[in-house]
């Protein structure tokens, strides 16, 4: 894994929280983001935790990926794409009166768990890549430091560092909906041709388990599994599809489970 940890801040507190990071995820440490050797960094900033990358011409970090549920893409969708009748919130199964359980095998960076967890549904996440997780950990924490996003979290969302595979078969079914979104498949007019996606294939690389993950779950799943695809993407199996929402450049394949 070509990263490093290291901090902006040049306090002892947040030299050492870097330091700790480093060995918890078996990461090199730099006292500054400019000593590192790796392409990437996850460096902590007046903003929070962010993975950047640093200019040597330019001599300053370059920020690559930040988790922010209070401002942003994500404040924005909390507050202007609150609707229940969005395409997301179909797929989960949101409607009047019902806020299912939701199950996010493949939670990433958080933001469609997040708008799930905002119109009230209870949501546990599970990633499995040190780094993704990090950075997702730090957006909660600090999500769950701001007056309007604190009882979201606190009230709605469960965060598990781990694979999703690490949840046992033989366990009970404690999930409504279980939603998937792989890393979608290489194509060149796809949303990877955005800068977070590139960098995201990056650093997870291909999710190439994902009929697997399919399976798992359906045996975790009372009621639906969703997965989110580009939109002339194939189905991740050849099994019947029981029906579809489609945007513009993706799709929910919904499988309901009878």
């Amino acid at each position: 894994m070509n990263t490093s940890v290291s901090s902006t801040i040049k306090t002892t507190t947040f030299l050492q929280k870097a330091e700790e990071l480093a060995i918890k995820l078996q990461l090199p440490f730099y006292l500054s983001p400019a000593e590192s050797t790796t392409e990437y960094i996850l460096c902590y900033t007046v903003n929070g935790l962010e993975l950047v990358c640093y200019d040597q011409k330019k001599k300053k970090c370059q920020t690559l990926l930040f988790v922010d549920f209070i401002h942003g893409k994500n404040g924005y969708r909390r507050l202007n794409d609150a609707s229940i009748k969005q395409p997301l919130a179909k797929a989960a199964g949101i409607k009047p009166g019902v806020r299912p359980t939701v199950l996010d095998a493949t939670a990433g960076l958080g933001g469609d768990s997040f708008v799930l967890a905002s119109l009230g549904c209870r949501v546990t996440l599970f990633e499995r890549n040190p780094v993704i997780a990090a950075l997702l950990q730090d957006g909660l924490d600090r999500a769950l430091m701001h007056r309007q996003t604190q009882p979201i979290v606190e009230e709605r969302v469960t965060f598990i560092h781990q694979s999703s595979f690490s949840l046992s078969t033989g366990q009970e079914k404690e999930f409504d909906t279980v939603y998937l979104d792989p890393m979608y498949p290489h194509d060149s007019g796809s949303a990877l041709n955005k800068q977070s996606m590139r960098i995201i294939r990056a650093i997870v690389g291909d999710d190439s388990d994902s009929e697997h993950l399919l399976e798992l779950a359906k045996l975790k799943a009372r009621k639906r599994v969703v997965v989110k695809r580009p939109r002339q993407a194939p189905t991740l199996t050849t099994e019947n599809v029981s029906y579809q929402i489609k945007m513009k450049s993706s799709r929910y394949d919904i499988y309901l489970i009878i």
